[in-house]
């Protein structure tokens, strides 16, 4: 079987990222299609948090993890 790459979603009702149906929860990990300047990207092993400032990935300032593409990680 394949790895399904699909993209993180949001739901604002209940403030929680989500992917491939289920919600992604603080300290998990999956691996993150990072852009480059080059116009293309690199997976990274990324983990997600959560503060007063809304989700975001910890080593990624001012990246929003909404709408980038991912995949369970390996490790």
């Amino acid at each position: 079987m394949g790895v399904k790459v699909l993209q993180i979603g949001y739901e604002p009702e209940r403030d929680r990222l989500t992917w491939d149906g289920w919600d992604i929860h603080c300290g998990q990990g999956l691996e993150v299609l990072l852009p480059d300047r080059l116009g293309g990207g690199t997976w990274r092993p990324v983990s997600f948090e959560y503060n007063a400032g809304g989700w975001y990935m910890p080593g990624q300032p001012g990246l929003s993890p909404v709408g980038l593409w991912a995949r369970e990680s390996d490790g």
